[in-house]
Protein backbone atom coordinates (compact mmCIF):
# COMPACT_ATOMS: atom_id res chain seq x y z
CA UNK A 1 0.00 0.00 0.00
CA UNK A 2 1.36 3.43 -0.96
CA UNK A 3 0.94 6.13 1.69
CA UNK A 4 1.52 9.86 1.44
CA UNK A 5 3.09 12.00 4.13
CA UNK A 6 0.36 14.05 5.81
CA UNK A 7 2.21 17.35 5.22
CA UNK A 8 2.61 16.55 1.53
CA UNK A 9 -1.06 15.59 1.30
CA UNK A 10 -2.16 18.82 3.00
CA UNK A 11 0.11 20.89 0.76
CA UNK A 12 -1.25 19.25 -2.40
CA UNK A 13 -4.85 19.63 -1.27
CA UNK A 14 -4.28 23.30 -0.39
CA UNK A 15 -2.74 23.96 -3.81
CA UNK A 16 -5.68 22.25 -5.52
CA UNK A 17 -8.21 24.22 -3.46
CA UNK A 18 -6.44 27.51 -4.19
CA UNK A 19 -6.42 26.73 -7.90
CA UNK A 20 -10.12 25.88 -7.83
CA UNK A 21 -11.01 29.11 -6.03
CA UNK A 22 -9.02 31.50 -8.15
CA UNK A 23 -10.13 29.88 -11.42
CA UNK A 24 -13.79 29.73 -10.42
CA UNK A 25 -13.82 26.00 -11.06
CA UNK A 26 -11.83 23.21 -12.65
CA UNK A 27 -10.60 23.14 -16.23
CA UNK A 28 -9.87 26.84 -16.68
CA UNK A 29 -6.36 28.06 -17.47
CA UNK A 30 -4.30 28.77 -14.38
CA UNK A 31 -3.33 32.37 -15.02
CA UNK A 32 -0.57 32.53 -12.44
CA UNK A 33 0.88 29.03 -12.67
CA UNK A 34 4.34 30.49 -13.32
CA UNK A 35 4.23 32.31 -9.98
CA UNK A 36 3.02 29.14 -8.23
CA UNK A 37 5.89 27.17 -9.74
CA UNK A 38 8.61 29.58 -8.70
CA UNK A 39 7.27 29.92 -5.13
CA UNK A 40 7.25 26.13 -4.88
CA UNK A 41 10.89 26.08 -6.02
CA UNK A 42 11.71 28.73 -3.43
CA UNK A 43 10.24 26.51 -0.73
CA UNK A 44 12.31 23.58 -2.01
CA UNK A 45 15.48 25.68 -1.86
CA UNK A 46 14.76 26.77 1.72
CA UNK A 47 14.08 23.18 2.78
CA UNK A 48 17.38 22.11 1.21
CA UNK A 49 19.25 24.88 3.05
CA UNK A 50 17.67 23.86 6.34
CA UNK A 51 18.66 20.22 5.85
CA UNK A 52 22.22 21.26 5.01
CA UNK A 53 22.71 23.16 8.25
CA UNK A 54 19.97 22.18 10.73
CA UNK A 55 21.78 23.60 13.77
CA UNK A 56 22.10 27.06 12.23
CA UNK A 57 18.48 27.20 11.09
CA UNK A 58 17.26 25.89 14.43
CA UNK A 59 18.93 28.95 15.96
CA UNK A 60 17.94 31.33 13.15
CA UNK A 61 14.62 30.02 11.78
CA UNK A 62 13.64 30.79 8.21
CA UNK A 63 10.23 30.01 6.78
CA UNK A 64 8.28 30.66 3.61
CA UNK A 65 4.52 30.44 3.99
CA UNK A 66 1.97 30.52 1.19
CA UNK A 67 -1.13 32.14 2.73
CA UNK A 68 -0.93 35.83 3.64
CA UNK A 69 -3.10 37.35 6.34
CA UNK A 70 -6.17 39.02 4.86
CA UNK A 71 -5.54 42.23 6.83
CA UNK A 72 -2.07 42.54 5.25
CA UNK A 73 -3.56 42.08 1.78
CA UNK A 74 -6.22 44.71 2.52
CA UNK A 75 -3.56 47.16 3.69
CA UNK A 76 -1.52 46.97 0.48
CA UNK A 77 -4.61 46.83 -1.75
CA UNK A 78 -6.02 49.98 -0.11
CA UNK A 79 -2.67 51.77 -0.42
CA UNK A 80 -1.70 50.91 -4.00
CA UNK A 81 -3.40 49.82 -7.21
CA UNK A 82 -1.33 46.70 -7.86
CA UNK A 83 -0.98 44.57 -11.01
CA UNK A 84 -2.95 41.34 -10.73
CA UNK A 85 0.12 39.15 -10.97
CA UNK A 86 1.87 40.98 -8.15
CA UNK A 87 -1.27 40.92 -5.96
CA UNK A 88 -1.44 37.17 -6.46
CA UNK A 89 2.23 36.83 -5.53
CA UNK A 90 1.73 38.78 -2.29
CA UNK A 91 -1.12 36.46 -1.31
CA UNK A 92 1.10 33.42 -1.67
CA UNK A 93 4.59 34.60 -0.68
CA UNK A 94 4.85 35.00 3.10
CA UNK A 95 8.52 35.21 4.12
CA UNK A 96 9.86 35.01 7.66
CA UNK A 97 13.57 35.94 7.90
CA UNK A 98 14.12 34.88 4.29
CA UNK A 99 17.07 36.29 2.33
CA UNK A 100 18.41 35.25 -1.06
CA UNK A 101 22.14 35.17 -1.78
CA UNK A 102 23.53 34.49 -5.27
CA UNK A 103 26.33 35.75 -7.50
CA UNK A 104 24.08 38.74 -8.28
CA UNK A 105 22.71 39.43 -4.78
CA UNK A 106 24.40 39.91 -1.41
CA UNK A 107 21.22 39.46 0.61
CA UNK A 108 18.08 40.04 -1.43
CA UNK A 109 15.01 40.76 0.68
CA UNK A 110 11.84 40.17 -1.35
CA UNK A 111 8.94 41.73 0.53
CA UNK A 112 5.72 39.99 1.40
CA UNK A 113 2.50 41.93 1.95
CA UNK A 114 3.30 42.57 5.62
CA UNK A 115 6.77 43.99 4.87
CA UNK A 116 5.80 45.98 1.78
CA UNK A 117 4.74 49.27 3.48
CA UNK A 118 7.94 49.53 5.54
CA UNK A 119 9.90 48.47 2.48
CA UNK A 120 9.22 51.95 1.07
CA UNK A 121 10.95 53.67 3.99
CA UNK A 122 14.13 55.44 3.01
CA UNK A 123 13.06 55.54 -0.63
CA UNK A 124 9.76 57.43 -0.97
CA UNK A 125 9.22 58.16 2.74
CA UNK A 126 11.39 59.39 5.61
CA UNK A 127 10.18 57.66 8.80
CA UNK A 128 12.16 60.08 11.01
CA UNK A 129 10.70 63.33 9.66
CA UNK A 130 7.50 61.54 8.59
CA UNK A 131 7.67 63.26 5.23
CA UNK A 132 7.75 62.04 1.62
CA UNK A 133 11.13 62.03 -0.11
CA UNK A 134 10.82 64.38 -3.05
CA UNK A 135 13.32 62.88 -5.49
CA UNK A 136 11.63 59.49 -5.54
CA UNK A 137 9.23 58.76 -8.45
CA UNK A 138 5.95 58.22 -6.60
CA UNK A 139 4.73 55.58 -9.07
CA UNK A 140 7.70 53.32 -8.28
CA UNK A 141 6.92 50.64 -5.69
CA UNK A 142 9.89 48.97 -3.99
CA UNK A 143 9.19 45.22 -3.99
CA UNK A 144 12.65 44.10 -2.83
CA UNK A 145 16.05 45.45 -1.84
CA UNK A 146 19.58 44.13 -1.83
CA UNK A 147 21.75 45.90 0.74
CA UNK A 148 20.03 49.19 -0.09
CA UNK A 149 19.69 48.75 -3.86
CA UNK A 150 15.92 48.85 -4.61
CA UNK A 151 14.02 46.62 -7.03
CA UNK A 152 10.78 48.25 -8.15
CA UNK A 153 7.74 47.95 -10.35
CA UNK A 154 6.26 51.00 -12.09
CA UNK A 155 2.61 51.16 -11.00
CA UNK A 156 1.80 53.57 -13.81
CA UNK A 157 2.40 50.78 -16.36
CA UNK A 158 0.21 48.04 -14.93
CA UNK A 159 2.77 45.31 -15.62
CA UNK A 160 5.54 43.70 -13.54
CA UNK A 161 8.69 44.84 -15.35
CA UNK A 162 11.29 45.13 -12.57
CA UNK A 163 13.62 48.14 -12.37
CA UNK A 164 16.67 48.69 -10.21
CA UNK A 165 19.15 51.43 -9.35
CA UNK A 166 22.27 51.68 -7.20
CA UNK A 167 21.79 53.51 -3.92
CA UNK A 168 24.23 56.15 -2.70
CA UNK A 169 24.99 57.48 -6.18
CA UNK A 170 23.49 60.92 -5.55
CA UNK A 171 20.49 60.33 -7.78
CA UNK A 172 18.32 57.43 -8.81
CA UNK A 173 19.26 56.13 -12.25
CA UNK A 174 16.80 53.29 -12.87
CA UNK A 175 17.18 50.65 -15.53
CA UNK A 176 15.24 47.51 -16.46
CA UNK A 177 16.55 44.55 -14.51
CA UNK A 178 13.96 41.89 -15.45
CA UNK A 179 11.11 41.77 -17.95
CA UNK A 180 8.58 40.41 -15.46
CA UNK A 181 8.07 39.31 -11.87
CA UNK A 182 8.58 35.59 -12.48
CA UNK A 183 11.92 36.21 -14.16
CA UNK A 184 13.02 38.34 -11.19
CA UNK A 185 11.97 35.68 -8.70
CA UNK A 186 13.82 32.97 -10.59
CA UNK A 187 16.99 35.06 -10.47
CA UNK A 188 16.99 34.70 -6.68
CA UNK A 189 17.28 30.93 -7.07
CA UNK A 190 20.36 30.90 -9.30
CA UNK A 191 23.05 29.08 -7.26
CA UNK A 192 26.47 30.62 -6.81
CA UNK A 193 28.98 29.75 -9.52
CA UNK A 194 26.39 29.76 -12.31
CA UNK A 195 26.46 33.48 -13.08
CA UNK A 196 26.88 32.85 -16.82
CA UNK A 197 23.80 30.61 -17.01
CA UNK A 198 20.32 32.04 -17.53
CA UNK A 199 18.07 31.52 -14.50
CA UNK A 200 15.25 30.19 -16.72
CA UNK A 201 17.69 27.55 -18.00
CA UNK A 202 18.79 26.48 -14.53
CA UNK A 203 15.24 26.06 -13.25
CA UNK A 204 13.69 24.43 -16.31
CA UNK A 205 16.29 21.77 -17.09
CA UNK A 206 16.77 18.49 -15.28
CA UNK A 207 19.70 18.13 -12.89
CA UNK A 208 22.27 15.34 -13.13
CA UNK A 209 25.33 13.80 -11.56
CA UNK A 210 28.06 12.13 -13.62
CA UNK A 211 30.46 9.60 -12.09
CA UNK A 212 33.54 7.90 -13.50
CA UNK A 213 33.10 4.24 -12.57
CA UNK A 214 36.25 2.73 -14.08
CA UNK A 215 39.35 3.35 -16.18
CA UNK A 216 37.65 2.24 -19.41
CA UNK A 217 39.44 1.45 -22.68
CA UNK A 218 42.34 3.87 -22.17
CA UNK A 219 43.49 4.37 -18.60
CA UNK A 220 45.88 7.20 -19.52
CA UNK A 221 43.15 9.24 -21.22
CA UNK A 222 40.90 8.75 -18.19
CA UNK A 223 43.70 9.88 -15.89
CA UNK A 224 44.30 12.96 -18.03
CA UNK A 225 40.58 13.78 -17.90
CA UNK A 226 40.63 13.53 -14.09
CA UNK A 227 43.83 15.59 -13.94
CA UNK A 228 42.17 18.39 -15.89
CA UNK A 229 38.83 18.16 -14.07
CA UNK A 230 40.37 18.36 -10.60
CA UNK A 231 43.44 20.51 -11.47
CA UNK A 232 45.70 17.89 -9.92
CA UNK A 233 48.80 15.92 -10.88
CA UNK A 234 48.86 12.38 -12.28
CA UNK A 235 49.61 10.67 -8.92
CA UNK A 236 46.58 12.39 -7.38
CA UNK A 237 44.48 11.47 -10.44
CA UNK A 238 45.50 7.81 -9.94
CA UNK A 239 44.39 8.08 -6.33
CA UNK A 240 41.01 9.45 -7.39
CA UNK A 241 40.59 6.71 -10.01
CA UNK A 242 41.35 4.03 -7.44
CA UNK A 243 38.35 5.14 -5.40
CA UNK A 244 35.44 4.99 -7.83
CA UNK A 245 32.67 5.93 -8.32
CA UNK A 246 34.20 9.39 -8.70
CA UNK A 247 31.83 12.34 -8.98
CA UNK A 248 33.02 14.55 -11.84
CA UNK A 249 29.93 16.69 -12.45
CA UNK A 250 26.79 17.87 -10.67
CA UNK A 251 24.60 20.41 -12.42
CA UNK A 252 22.07 21.07 -15.15
CA UNK A 253 21.52 18.49 -17.87
CA UNK A 254 23.29 20.29 -20.77
CA UNK A 255 26.51 20.35 -18.72
CA UNK A 256 26.10 16.67 -17.90
CA UNK A 257 25.64 15.88 -21.59
CA UNK A 258 28.87 17.73 -22.36
CA UNK A 259 30.80 15.71 -19.75
CA UNK A 260 29.15 12.52 -21.00
CA UNK A 261 30.31 13.24 -24.56
CA UNK A 262 33.89 13.78 -23.35
CA UNK A 263 33.90 10.53 -21.36
CA UNK A 264 32.47 8.62 -24.32
CA UNK A 265 35.16 10.01 -26.61
CA UNK A 266 37.96 8.69 -24.37
CA UNK A 267 36.22 5.37 -23.68
CA UNK A 268 35.95 5.89 -19.93
CA UNK A 269 33.47 3.92 -17.84
CA UNK A 270 30.89 6.31 -16.42
CA UNK A 271 27.38 6.63 -15.08
CA UNK A 272 24.95 9.56 -15.38
CA UNK A 273 21.93 9.83 -13.11
CA UNK A 274 19.16 12.39 -12.67
CA UNK A 275 18.81 14.17 -9.32
CA UNK A 276 16.27 16.55 -7.83
CA UNK A 277 16.61 20.28 -7.21
CA UNK A 278 17.14 19.71 -3.48
CA UNK A 279 20.10 17.39 -4.06
CA UNK A 280 21.50 19.75 -6.69
CA UNK A 281 21.53 22.61 -4.19
CA UNK A 282 22.90 20.56 -1.30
Amino acid sequence: MITMDRNVYDKNMRKSANKFCRNGGWGLEDKYQEIDDVIEKMQTVIEAMQKQDPEYYAKYPMRLGTEAEERDIRTVSDTWHLPGEYSYFLRHYVPESVGWSTDDYINLDIYGARELPKGQWGYNYNPVTKEPISDWPDHYLVIASDEGDPYCIDLSRGDTVVYTAMHGAGRWDFEVAYDNLAEFLRSALLPRGLEDVDSDTVLSYKYCKVFITGEGKDKLKTLLFIKKAFSCDIPQARSYLSDVPLLVYKGIEPGAENIEAQLKSIGADYEKCEIGLEEFLA
